[in-house]
Parts: structure tokens; C-alpha cells; sequence
């Protein structure tokens, strides 16, 4: 019974790592760097929401997903716009653009501790908070729920953006041939700043739930962005299903293990998934259906 009230708590921590696994994999098939930073800009928009406490949900909501946009093209301006012009951008392994994101996180962690200090912050719920019994003693709470309709609205919106309209087109082409793409009249430094942007919104969206459920400080900056990492190793970037699916493994992983091992046992459990997953399917449970191996 511990063993299932565990998975039910670990959906809700899942969520949250498919959640930011999304916005990772979102600007991770557009400029193909890995973006450390997300987690930085999920914290410092959840620490924004809770200190906006005078305004109500909803408003407080629409006003984060508008500012998003403009910080997530900053982030691109100060950290990676410059990564685009040197020879060879585009590899699949862009090892400066990985360590100017971490170098990043960190200073949004520091800034995070500047204006909002370390304690553990809220923002004002959307839902109200409540415990709802399934019975057997088993118990869901209303944050968990908001987690995972976040996540179906976060990932059929990346749907829509992704696969479904001109503008996704325009960027999975800069995503698969810069070049070519550029050849074909797609403004290529455009699209960046346009996927940096939509980032923001994203990761401002995130920010907004995390405060909401479980709350935010600065610590959380690389607890968050580790597992939606390893969640996305696990499912792969190049569907919207891998990091979703992924992140509720290890959410859900790391809940049951860490109610009866504790964290670091939960930690090494959550490392050999990620290692057995690398070795069985290195693109991740779901890649892309038209990736072909020539050889």
C-alpha cells in the first residue's frame, strides 16, 4: 500500500520533470544544444509568481506567459546567439553551447538567491488545495492533478506549434539543414530568437505550476533539471512523448525508491535506468520515426 500511495506522489514529481524535459527538448530539436538554463528559468518564474501574491491566479498567469517570451529571447542573446556563427554549429554534441547553458543556470540560481533569498516559496493556486481519497487509503492531491493537466496542455501545445503549423515547419528546417533552410528564405537567426522565446513562455507556464504545488527556491534549480534530463535521455528528444514519458519514469522512480531507501538510493536507481536505456536504446524509448542508421 506505501509502495502504491508512492507512485501516485511520484505521477506529480514526474510531471514536473516531463514538464521542463519538454521545454528542454522543445529549443534541444531547434538549435541542438543541450539548455542547462531551463531549469534556471522554470525557478526564477515560479520565485516571480509567488511574490506576486496581490494578483489573482488567472491574471498572474496570462502577465508570466507575456514576460516569458522576452526573457527566454534574452537568455539566447547574452548565452548562445553567439554559438550560431562559429564553424562546425549544428553537430549534434555542441559541447561550449552545453557549458555557456550550465555557466548560465548558475547565475539565474544566484540571481534567484539576490532577489528572493533561499526559502521555499508558493505562489497562490489556480485550484484550490485538497486531498482527494481513491480509496484503499490511497490519496491524490489536487496539485498532482494540475501537474498532469499541465503536462497533457504543454505537450499537445508543443504538438500543435511543433508539427502542425508554418511556424514549426520554419524551425524543424533550420533544426534539420541551416543551410538549406537558409537558401529556402527561412531567417535562421530569426527562428532561434523565435524558439528562445516560445522557451520563455513555456518555461514561465512551468514556473507558474511548480509555485502553485510544490512550491520553488533557488535550490531546485539542478534537483529540476537533472531529472528532466534524465528524463529525456530516457525518452528521447525527438518526440513530444519522450520527455513526458520519460520524466513520470523517473519521477515515479525516484518517489517509491526514496519512501524506502532514500535519496541516494533513489539517485543510483534513477542513474542505472538512464544507463541501461543508453545502452539498449541510445536515442531514447521514443525516437524519430524517420531516423535511419546507413551502414
Amino acid at each position: 500500500m506505501r509502495e502504491l500511495q508512492s507512485l501516485f506522489n511520484g505521477i506529480g514529481l514526474g510531471a514536473l520533470y516531463a514538464l521542463v524535459g519538454l521545454a528542454a527538448a522543445f529549443v534541444l530539436r531547434v538549435t541542438k544544444i543541450m539548455n542547462f538554463a531551463v531549469g534556471g528559468i522554470v525557478v526564477l518564474a515560479g520565485l516571480t509568481a509567488a511574490s506576486l501574491a496581490g494578483l489573482p491566479p488567472l491574471p498572474r498567469l496570462v502577465l508570466l506567459l507575456v514576460a516569458g517570451a522576452p526573457v527566454g529571447a534574452l537568455v539566447h542573446l547574452v548565452s548562445t546567439r553567439w554559438i550560431a556563427s562559429r564553424p562546425g554549429h549544428g553537430q549534434e554534441h555542441d559541447l561550449g553551447g552545453v557549458l555557456v547553458t550550465v555557466a548560465l543556470a548558475t547565475a539565474l540560481q544566484g540571481l534567484g538567491y539576490l532577489l528572493f533569498g533561499s526559502d521555499l516559496r508558493f505562489a497562490t493556486p489556480v485550484v484550490p488545495a485538497r486531498t482527494l481519497s481513491l480509496g484503499g487509503g490511497i490519496t491524490v492531491t489536487t496539485g498532482t492533478l494540475l501537474l498532469v493537466a499541465a503536462v497533457v496542455l504543454g505537450g499537445l501545445g508543443s504538438w500543435v506549434v511543433l508539427e502542425r503549423s508554418r511556424l514549426g515547419r520554419a524551425l524543424r528546417a533550420v533544426s534539420d539543414d541551416a543551410v538549406t533552410a537558409r537558401l529556402s528564405g527561412v531567417r535562421v537567426s530569426t527562428m532561434a530568437f523565435v524558439a528562445y522565446a516560445l522557451l520563455g513562455v513555456l518555461c514561465f507556464f512551468v514556473g507558474d505550476i511548480s509555485a502553485e504545488v510544490v512550491g520553488v527556491t533557488p535550490d531546485n534549480v539542478f534537483h529540476i533539471i537533472v531529472g528532466a534530463l534524465f528524463g529525456l535521455v530516457i525518452g528521447g528528444g525527438d518526440r513530444i512523448a519522450g520527455p513526458i514519458v520519460g520524466g513520470l519514469v523517473i519521477g515515479i522512480a525516484e518517489a517509491v525508491v526514496n519512501a524506502r531507501g532514500g535519496q541516494f538510493t533513489a539517485t543510483v536507481v534513477q542513474l542505472g535506468l538512464v544507463l541501461v536505456v543508453l545502452l539498449v536504446k541510445p536515442r531514447g524509448l521514443f525516437p524519430d520515426r524517420t531516423s535511419r542508421v546507413v551502414g
